[in-house]
């Protein structure tokens, strides 16, 4: 793999700053967009070796906003997978995918832009009975993830999957964050707040800057001292001003154990570039491996200024 330095020349420079329609209206990613994505993913290598299969699932239901990213997304995580013999995908937007006799033959799960409560429908059914049936299957559902994740399987999540059951405490705890608003979308400086952590290792060290859109949390979630924050806004940004966390501290990736399980989360990728640039998705292949428990590393909480 390339230096950061290259990399960060190549990727953070002239690639990032356009993006276009790349998907046709069946959600097909255009053969372009493809070509891209195996592109990067000539300088993606994976950060360990599996220590047996693995198998995960790309769950991508929305109940609220659709990101169109998306598509990509999966193709993207996909290729990923299998480029690097990191694991095997299924993608699946069927909340049946989460009932425990499905959902237990997968080493993680990753909430791939998912937004609002996925376990349920869009509308509650209007016959009181019908309406206990699925209330009574989406609390079945929620309660086989947390099972899950507590008996040692991985969860994880990029951009609004912190955007996804903000009123449910368990599913806030394990990926770390209630979305608030994003009070950024331009070229943003971030910051590394563990340079030395093997999740970072693609940075060489280095903060950089990026594109997209960035989110700020409720101010009782994304706490840095519940879990080992890995990358956030530099905090001499000179629009840090519109955010208003109390604590002025906007975090953007970082990584956690719920039970036996572990958790990774990146708020990177709305736009559809960022699944197509090698550094970034470098980033994703480690937290994923590490939520799959193929990279022992330490998620211990640090502080963090």
């Amino acid at each position: 793999m390339l230096p950061f330095r290259q990399l960060s020349r190549f990727i953070f420079g002239a690639t990032i700053a356009v993006s276009s329609a790349i998907t046709t209206g069946n959600d097909q990613v255009e053969p372009e967009i493809v070509k891209k994505i195996s592109s990067a993913l000539q300088l993606v290598e994976p950060a360990n070796t599996p220590k047996k299969p693995r198998q995960i699932l790309l769950f991508s239901k929305t109940n609220g906003f659709r990101h169109g990213s998306i598509p990509v997304a999966v193709k993207s995580l996909t290729m990923l997978g299998e480029k690097t013999g990191a694991w095997a995908t299924v993608h699946s937007e069927d909340a049946a995918s989460f009932e425990s006799d499905r959902l237990d033959k997968f080493d993680a799960v990753i909430m791939v832009n998912t937004t609002g409560e996925v376990f349920r429908p869009k509308e509650w059914p209007t016959d009181a009975m019908e309406k206990r049936k699925a209330q009574q299957r989406e609390a079945m559902l929620k309660k086989n993830l947390v099972d899950f994740v507590k008996s040692g399987k991985g969860l994880a999540g990029t951009h609004s999957a912190t955007d996804t059951y903000k009123s449910w405490k368990q599913y806030n705890e394990m990926m770390g964050g209630a979305f608030v608003s994003h009070p950024w979308h331009m070229d943003v400086p971030v910051r590394l707040l563990d340079p030395g952590h093997p999740l970072l290792k693609v940075f060489g060290g280095e903060g950089f800057t990026v594109h997209d859109e960035i989110y700020q949390f409720r101010n009782d979630t994304a706490n840095p001292a519940n879990r080992r924050m890995l990358l956030s806004l530099d905090p001499n940004f000179d629009q840090l001003s519109k955010g208003n966390r109390k604590d002025k501290f906007y975090p953007i990736s970082w990584i956690s154990t719920y039970g036996h399980g572990r958790t990774f989360y990146c708020s990177l990728g709305h736009r559809d570039e960022i699944y197509y640039n090698p550094v970034v998705l470098t980033h994703y292949l480690a937290g994923f491996q590490y939520a799959l428990g193929d990279l022992n590393v330490d998620a211990t909480p640090i502080d963090v200024d």
